[in-house]
């Protein structure tokens, strides 16, 4: 590192200590270094209560355009909320998206008697949350003491507690109902537990807004159980309980697609009124399509495709599946000339039409033109900025630089940013950029092989394609190794701890940390060899090993017929879930792509897509998570 690096990591630990002579020394020191802010802000959020507001204030206005200030400033208000400086805090306070903040600013608000404002701004928050957070809390009792929750408020947060499942609220909120009303939400509680009792007409005693609320729920609920009773429940009885014509096309909708989501024998029944009505969809389409699909019922699909808007049926998918379904029906010629048309791209879909036709796959490169990317660094302090903090192992911070840049920088110059982001190794904000950009076709920037010794040696010791590997890299985290996905999975092939730690273990790993995770050589180890011990449980099917290495074993096990065979484009079209059958298409795209890239030439779709079920599942590890 250079002497401004190590000067600012000291800058930062003396920050830590409070030791105000070394952080008065650093900041002369340093005052003209990319970093600088970095120093004044982390001093001013680590010593906010012992800082000058003046200083403060000074900071946020004359960095406003960078992400640091908007922190900073939402800190400040923290602050002032929590030492209850309410008059302050109504003098920095302008309008926040963050709930907490809104909350906060209506304690403020109460606090200094402006209460009509007050609750006005609270009753919205209140009634359409399912949890109140302890800065929203004392909105509650404001209401209460002010006598401004009314009974529609109660019974509207109700209905949006039972719609979550979250019961236990809906009961607490019940003890603010009046007896005859507590009885009605009793009965609600009983419909909650057993569906099957929407079958029946509702008490009479109940009054007809809430039959309304209890009916559209049970129906809901209904339909996951037992489709069909679901369907006949609504028609009987949705005129009595008051739906008018779009409540009730919105439930047709939810029956028939809670049919579909289970691949009901009913549910092509469901789906087909429904699409023959005002109340389809597209998703009512889509899934009918798929049910179709599915059971090669190519004169329904062929329907159901007509059925959907122009715009739709000109997406590369229904493209394909009316060439598909045009084939079957002996209609090669018609057939032939959208496969031709899709077969000139570069996509799952093109490459399954070239097989159909026994072409060679078009992967259309176009680098982008060699430029001058110096000029850049010069013009943007974000990316003088980002140079620094990946010197110092800031990635977090580094990222949220590209974020900021990436928002403001020319749309002229996105290409030449994604030049400068791949040059820095910097792999998933150069695919952002160009992407951000609109420009697929530059090959090497959208599908870099980084990490490519450990890539190759995994692959070759767990007998896998590396262009595979590089498949599942892609889709999963686009090269960025500290990313931590919503669920917990972790770095550049996205592994969830226990599974991490379960493949560890059969190849012995001893131990396996969330550190060990975020390291590339460690997390292509393990994630090969998740991919290896998938690929053997499979037979070596990478249609079904891919699946499962998203949606789990235990699960893809379930979509695999259980008498006869599927071709494996209909099995992956008709998967259940949405994010797995888009996994499924994008890893086989991007492994075609990569492999392309890596050897010169590639493995036709039609060759590792062998028709899926036929013969046992092997069983799963019964310790596998």
């Amino acid at each position: 590192m250079s002497e401004q690096q190590k000067d600012f990591l000291l800058a930062y630990d003396a920050i830590k200590r409070n030791d105000r002579t070394a952080i008065a020394s650093y900041k002369k020191k340093l005052k003209d270094y990319p970093l600088a802010i970095y120093i004044t802000y982390h001093d001013y959020r680590i010593h906010l209560s012992s800082t000058p507001r003046k200083q403060i204030n000074q900071f946020i206005k004359q960095n406003k355009n960078h992400y640091l200030a908007d922190k900073l400033y939402t800190k400040l208000l923290v602050q002032l909320a929590s030492e209850k400086k309410w008059t302050t805090f109504l003098n920095n306070y302008k309008p926040q998206k963050s709930q907490n903040l809104q909350c906060y600013h209506i304690q403020a608000l109460a606090n200094r008697k402006q209460t009509t404002r007050a609750v006005t701004l609270a009753k919205p928050i209140w009634q359409n949350s399912t949890e109140l957070s302890s800065a929203c809390q004392p909105l509650d009792k404001l209401l209460r003491d002010q006598k401004k929750l009314t009974g529609t408020m109660i019974w509207e947060r109700i209905e949006l507690a039972m719609n979550k499942r979250k019961t236990k609220l809906a009961k607490k909120l019940s003890h603010d109902l009046s007896n005859k009303d507590k009885e009605m939400f009793n009965y609600w509680l009983k419909v909650y537990k057993n569906p099957l009792l929407i079958a029946k007409p509702l008490p009479k005693s109940i009054s007809p807004s809430i039959k309304k609320k209890i009916f559209t729920q049970g129906i809901r609920f209904l339909a996951s159980r037992d489709p069909e009773l679901a369907d006949t429940s609504l028609n009987k009885f949705y005129k009595d309980y008051g739906l008018n014509k779009d409540q009730y096309a919105i439930l047709k909708r939810k029956v028939a697609l809670r049919s579909a989501y289970k691949y009901a024998p009913q549910a092509a029944d469901l789906l087909n009124e429904v699409n023959g009505s005002t109340a389809k969809s597209e998703d009512t389409l889509r899934w009918q399509a798929q049910i179709a699909l599915k059971q090669s019922n190519w004169a329904s699909l062929l329907e159901t495709i007509d059925l959907m808007p122009a715009e739709t049926q000109q997406d590369k998918q229904w493209l394909y599946w009316k060439a598909r379904a045009l084939e079957a029906a002996k209609q090669q010629k018609e057939a032939n000339d959208l496969y031709q048309k899709l077969a000139k791209q570069r996509n799952y879909y093109a490459f399954l039409a070239a097989d159909r036709l026994k072409q060679p796959y078009q992967f259309n490169p176009n680098p982008v033109q060699k430029r001058d990317t110096a000029y850049l660094v010069k013009k943007y302090p974000e990316l003088q900025r980002i140079q620094e903090l990946m010197a110092i192992d800031w990635p977090l911070s580094a990222k949220r630089e590209w974020y900021q840049l990436l928002n403001r920088v020319n749309q002229d110059e996105l290409q030449a940013i994604a030049v400068l982001a791949n040059q820095w190794e910097q792999y998933s904000q150069s695919i952002r950029s160009l992407a951000k950009a609109k420009k697929w076709h530059d090959l090497g920037l959208r599908f870099p092989t980084p990490h490519k010794e450990p890539v190759m040696q995994n692959a070759d010791k767990n007998k896998i394609d590396p262009a595979w590997i590089y498949g599942i890299m892609r889709r999963e985290s686009a090269f960025s190794e500290d990313v931590k996905s919503s669920v917990g999975a972790v770095g550049l092939m996205q592994l969830m701890p226990k599974t991490a730690k379960y493949i560890g273990k059969k190849i012995g790993v001893k131990k396996v940390s969330y550190t060990d995770l975020t390291k590339a050589e460690n997390n292509i180890e393990l994630g090969s060899a998740y991919l290896s011990y998938l690929h053997d449980k499979y037979d070596g099917n990478k249609v079904l090993a891919t699946a499962s290495y998203n949606a789990g074993p235990n699960r893809v096990d379930t979509w695999i017929p259980k008498n006869g065979t599927l071709a494996a484009d209909q099995w992956i079209d008709s998967i259940p879930f949405t994010e797995t059958r888009d996994y499924v298409k994008a890893v086989l795209e991007y492994t075609t792509i990569f492999k392309s890239l890596l050897n010169k030439k590639y493995d036709r779709l039609e060759d590792v897509m062998p028709p899926i079920g036929g013969k046992p599942v092997k069983q799963t590890d019964p310790q596998h998570p």
